[in-house]
């Protein structure tokens, strides 16, 4: 998964350094192993690779960047030149004409370098499979796009006339201070230089929709997706499982830290109190993001050490936003049996069972790995050493998306969409 992010001061007296730093802080939760900014430099692009946001200590002295982080060490970049103009993409998934895109917009802008732009751009986007993407061409010109495929969120805001603000989450705007102003709309895409800033709206595909997992995971819960609140979205869920579980409990406990809204909403609807007993260790870690087994495991430990007097001999209601491997929960199930002395823990996962590989590698998902499609419910519970597992169901999922009206992406559940 990738975080994207653009900044375009409209004066070159702005340096935007701090900027790509902040913003790329607000962003790091989507998966951050390796991160590449890029930026207009003595008329070529500068690109620079990075694995820590101390990148941005250095002034890069520049009122135009872009920044993409990812979740693992590829970086999908496209990268193409047309008579002197130069054209970087940075795109927010695998896609392997890259840099046919680059080459397209280099050639247009060279060939239109003052006439119809959004026009002459909208000639290359009619794809609805190109993803994502921010793009920089060495002479300072941003062109932005979210793919018509949807999947992915891009937003817009800035400082009034003098910055604009382009990334992959709202939260990322707010914690620059600046102005949210819209979601692109799927098939949306925008050109901006320095005396033009242009939207443009093309072809989107009938198979459109966010990927779940935005809701669901990824997205922090303090931003808004699709116009939807992501906290309020999961906080449902929670309550929704909570209407249906029939175990008797003692207490409520989120896995840190995704989880802290579905646990919150299933503790009050059941009347249950919402114990904090697992404490994360350092920066946030996102366990399900992990390719090396290790290092998943090392995050798992990282980001949850039990409170014991919060737990021991207690009955649990164990809350996960999702359960991939099951390698979290098993981890997390043993440390609190034999660790800590809970009684009985019964899973709650505020999603449906993952059974299918992301079809669009938004996700890295092994279908040989994925535990929901390699296990019944009564193996699952003895692997896992679990009293029960509760999930959320299809209709379950259907019928809270719809009342968002938002259109959900549930391939890798088994069901094409979720809400309309």
């Amino acid at each position: 998964m990738t975080g994207l992010l653009a900044i375009y001061a409209f004066d070159d007296l702005w340096d935007i350094t701090n900027y790509l730093r902040y913003g790329s802080m607000a962003l790091q939760h989507r998966g951050f192993e390796k991160g590449i900014t890029c930026y207009p430099k003595d008329n070529t692009i500068r690109c620079i690779e990075f694995t820590s946001l101390d990148i941005f200590d250095h002034k890069l002295n520049t009122s135009v960047g872009i920044v993409a982080l990812y979740n693992e060490n590829n970086i999908y970049i496209g990268k193409a030149s047309s008579s002197g103009t130069e054209v970087v993409v940075l795109a927010d998934r695998t896609y392997s004409e890259l840099d046919v895109v680059a080459n397209n917009i280099a050639k247009l802008l060279t060939e239109h370098p003052s006439g119809d732009i959004v026009n002459t751009l909208s000639s290359i986007f009619n794809n609805p499979d190109i993803p994502t993407f921010i793009a920089l061409t060495n002479r300072g010109e941003v062109i932005v796009w979210r793919s018509g495929m949807g999947l992915t969120p891009l937003v817009l805001g800035g400082y009034g006339f003098d910055m604009a603000i382009v990334a992959s989450e709202s939260v990322a705007i707010d914690i620059l201070g600046a102005e949210y102003r819209k979601d692109f709309d799927l098939g949306e895409g925008a050109y901006i230089s320095r005396y033009i800033f242009k939207v443009f709206k093309l072809k989107v595909s009938e198979d459109s929709a966010i990927c779940a997992f935005e809701l669901l995971y990824l997205a922090r819960p303090d931003s808004i997706v699709g116009g939807v609140s992501v906290y309020h979205f999961r906080k449902r869920l929670g309550e929704e499982l909570a209407s249906r579980f029939d175990k008797s409990i003692d207490i409520v406990v989120g896995v840190p830290e995704t989880s802290y809204p579905y646990a919150l909403g299933f503790s009050q609807r059941l009347g249950k109190p919402l114990e904090l007993a697992l404490v994360p260790t350092g920066s946030r870690q996102r366990s399900m993001l992990k390719v090396d087994p290790m290092d998943k495991i090392i995050a798992i430990h990282l980001k949850m050490n039990p409170i014991k007097s919060a737990l021991e001999g207690k009955k649990i209601a164990l809350v996960d936003d999702s359960m991939v491997t099951g390698a979290t929960i098993k981890t997390v199930s043993q440390l609190l049996r034999f660790g800590v002395g809970v009684e009985e823990i019964h899973l709650v996962i505020a999603s449906p069972p993952l059974i299918s590989n992301c079809p669009y590698r938004v996700f890295n998902l092994d279908v040989e790995k994925l535990i929901a499609a390699n296990l019944s419910s009564t193996l699952m519970v003895k692997y896992l050493d679990v009293d029960s597992i509760s999930w959320i169901d299809h209709e379950t999922m259907d019928k809270i998306a719809r009342d968002f009206r938002i259109r959900l992406c549930g391939k890798c559940f088994g069901r094409n969409f979720f809400g309309g």
